[in-house]
């Protein structure tokens, strides 16, 4: 969490819990071509300063409706780096930064609109890319989950039923229906709060609209792994490192120290994104190991190479979101298939982070797109 997420913040304290700030101690690392720098050169501010004037041409709500729309939605950040970046190191830096690091996706599978969508929906570059004063300042204590279960404790007896996954939604000029493994569930009106892709898995009857349905077809997840390493201590702070890094080349393209405060162990915290992910996932579990171990070392030195445990998340390979974080439109889609994304279908409402037009991808969108759904649903 961070600045500007109000929403989540205001649950936050609504249902007695706690934040603290995310653990930067020390100096960030750039792995930049093969060298080690505190930050990168220059001239990466000056294209992303251009991506977020670009960004700031857009309404979050329409942006297939930017004059510039048709051309930015058939260029992908691939190509419009390659011509604008200045150089191959710059072009690949700044690829897996913005197409991973914000969409988990590849540079050639994401449309230069979708990104200055994301952008705008957070208020720029700045915000997505900072920690202190950015969009990873805060985390809850006990985690997302402790909110999830406080939200939950504090609705009606009765309201939630867990372990029941739709499988079929009907709806009839009186009212709507939701089958489930377990049974099924009457009422006025149904909101979706699934990303696109998993929304589309789901049979409706009537069948969706074409575009609706054709977008469920080409909004993928993204492609992401993230692994944890722990160690006795953080021991990086020693020598004045972070654990924070970006990388321009490599299985992992960011790393953050992910220890708590009230826990005397360290966690080195990875990620690894679209192609990297899927190299990783071909590996032996010992050459994976040996692989994120040497990727950890680069950054914090030798000492990450001796973990007490390492923990491995596939959110491709969940049933319930096969991918993160959020889903992306592909290239050449916005235009047709973007106006279809939050617009009812009758009784159904979509909700779920893609459909927010503030802090899209983010658990603050989220929260926004649930208000929106429900007040739709209240308005008739």
């Amino acid at each position: 969490m961070g600045p500007t997420q109000d929403r989540m913040y205001a649950l936050v304290a609504e249902h007695g819990l706690a934040t603290f700030a995310s653990a930067s101690v020390g100096a960030p690392t750039v792995l930049w071509a093969g060298e080690r720098r505190a930050e990168p050169p220059a001239h990466v501010g000056r294209v992303l300063g251009l991506l977020d004037e670009y960004a700031a041409r857009l309404d979050p709500a329409a942006p297939w409706a930017t004059p510039e729309a048709e051309g930015w939605d058939r260029t992908t950040l691939g190509g419009w780096l390659a011509t604008t970046a200045g150089d191959d190191d710059t072009a690949d830096y700044l690829g897996r930064l913005l197409a991973g690091g914000l969409l988990a996706t590849g540079v050639d599978e994401l449309s230069l609109l979708h990104l200055l969508f994301y952008l705008r929906s957070a208020g720029g570059t700045g915000p997505l890319l900072g920690m202190a004063g950015g969009a990873q300042q805060d985390r809850i204590v006990g985690g997302p989950a402790a909110l999830a279960e406080r939200m939950a404790t504090a609705l009606p007896p009765g309201t939630l039923t867990l372990a029941a996954p739709v499988r079929a939604i009907e709806q009839t000029v009186d009212g709507a229906t939701a089958w489930t493994d377990t049974g099924r569930v009457d009422g006025d009106a149904v909101v979706v709060a699934l990303a696109p892709a998993l929304a589309g898995r789901i049979r409706y009857d009537p069948p969706l609209p074409p575009l609706r349905d054709g977008l469920t077809q080409r909004m993928p997840m993204g492609s992401a792994l993230k692994v944890h390493a722990v160690y006795p201590e953080p021991f990086w702070r020693a020598d004045g490192c972070s654990g924070v890094a970006t990388s321009s080349a490599g299985p992992l393209t960011e790393t953050v120290d992910n220890s708590t405060p009230t826990s005397p162990l360290g966690v080195l915290t990875g990620f690894s994104y679209s192609t990297d992910a899927a190299a990783l996932r071909g590996m032996s579990p010992a050459r994976r190991r040996q692989c994120l171990l040497e990727a950890f070392a680069n950054v914090v030195g030798p000492g990450a190479e001796n973990p007490v445990d390492l923990v491995e998340y596939d959110w491709s390979a969940d049933e319930w979101t096969r991918g993160c974080f959020s889903g992306a439109l592909t290239p050449g889609t916005w235009r047709t298939y973007g106006p279809h994304l939050r617009a009812p279908v009758g009784r159904v409402h979509w909700a779920g982070t893609e459909t927010a037009t503030r802090w899209s991808g983010y658990l603050e969108g989220a929260v926004r797109a649930g208000e929106r759904a429900a007040a739709e649903v209240l308005a008739g």
